[in-house]
């Protein structure tokens, strides 16, 4: 598993490409935005016929993400809800029913409006019903405060400038080399979306925001018409309404802090608690983007440190961008869980991810993932390697 993930990683950094822009994605350094996005995917197969019993199995999958940040101030919402239903052909197969509930929010301040220096509070919530689980309790719920240092900035806008300014070339629209300024400068307004929504309403922004994009491409001079006229504004809106762009982030940030355990899996409750993370993100030129996440975590049993497990996940997230409708995404996930008795054994769990997602429209996707799974808990039986080939829809909702 191991040399998998090793020749995988060695194999995609030797051809990580060099920019032919002078522009770079971290050079954009603007903190608004304000993003979410929902979606919905799943799968269903059905079986009837030469056997006792029709069968089945499906699975569904929903995602919510929302990102709210301004200089000072970052909110951040995730949730990720998973549910598979099955039956096998024989009479005495029964009805299998798993869900599972991820969910967690970070509220972060930062220090004199826009030092690197933050504070942050954060909420976790986990449920969990599957089936022959031997967990006391379904849920799991803990707070976390501490303090931070670093950013992370969100740069899909610059991205997503990148692409109407080829596009906008490539018809003729704009003449001309358009200068790194006014790219960022074109970023700027496409990351206020939600401020044209506030301001003019939902049925009359879009005139107001394209108007504030042709007015950066006017200032530069590169407009050939002096105007976008209405195919510029049209290509603009398949580019930012029709299309989806992978997510582009740059920076780093560590935190570390001390938390409250309400209630676990195994039923303990009532417990400090001690969580430390590192996030490194990185475009490369403007197909590639790293995204790198690291946590640690630990119960403070009567505040002694060292006397409960020690559990650290890794994440490492490759993304490339074939063309502008076909996305390929890698992960690697690494848990590790380390036990804080010498005669139990440490834990490591292996996952490794290799998913294509082909834009049909700007709602619907088709995706094709196939996933190796792996889990060393000393003298486990189960140690083999699992496969997991996936292919469904996916729906965005908004």
């Amino acid at each position: 598993m191991k040399t998998i993930a090793l020749a995988l990683a060695t194999t995609v950094l030797l051809i990580l490409p060099v920019s032919a822009y002078a522009l770079d994605l971290t050079d954009y350094v603007d903190p608004d935005l304000y993003y979410q996005d929902a979606e919905l995917r799943a799968t269903f197969n059905f079986k009837e016929g030469n056997q006792d019993q029709s069968s089945y199995n499906g699975t569904g999958e929903f995602t919510y993400d929302m990102e709210y940040s301004t200089l000072p101030f970052k909110w951040l919402v995730y949730a990720d809800v998973q549910a598979d239903l099955s039956r096998g052909p024989n009479d005495e197969d029964d009805t299998a029913e798993n869900y599972i509930l991820n969910a967690w929010t970070d509220v972060k301040k930062y220090h004199k409006g826009g030092d690197e220096l933050f504070y942050f509070g954060r909420f976790d919530f986990d449920y969990q019903d599957i089936e022959g689980s031997d967990y006391e309790n379904h849920d799991r719920e803990e707070i976390t405060a501490g303090v931070g240092y670093g950013r992370v900035i969100t740069a899909t806008p610059l991205m997503e400038a990148v692409r109407c300014v080829d596009d906008l070339t490539e018809y003729g629209i704009i003449k001309g080399e358009v200068p790194d300024e006014a790219y960022l400068q074109l970023a700027s307004v496409i990351a206020k979306e939600q401020e044209f929504k506030s301001r003019y309403s939902l049925k009359e922004y879009e005139k107001y925001w394209y108007e504030a994009m042709e007015q950066v491409l006017r200032d530069a001079g590169v407009l050939a018409n002096d105007s976008l006229g209405a195919m510029g504004v049209i290509r603009i809106q398949d580019i930012l309404t029709d299309e989806r762009v992978l997510e582009r982030k740059h920076g780093w940030e560590a935190t570390a802090g001390l938390g409250y355990l309400i209630n676990d899996f195994s039923g303990n409750d009532g417990d400090p608690l001690f969580r430390a993370s590192f996030e490194y993100t990185r475009p490369y030129g403007f197909k590639w983007q790293l995204i790198e996440r690291l946590t640690y975590a630990t119960i403070l049993e009567d505040w002694e440190f060292g006397d409960t497990d020690h559990n650290f996940n890794n994440t490492v997230s490759l993304g490339y961008e074939i063309s502008d409708m076909i996305d390929w995404i890698n992960t690697w996930e690494l848990d590790i869980i380390l036990s804080s008795d010498s005669g139990d054994d440490d834990t490591y769990r292996n996952g490794l991810q290799s998913e294509l997602r082909v834009y049909i429209t700007n709602t619907i996707d088709l995706i094709t993932r196939l996933r190796f799974d792996h889990l060393d808990a000393g003298d486990n039986d189960d140690d083999d390697v699992v496969t997991t080939l996936y292919m469904g829809i996916a729906y965005t909702i908004f």
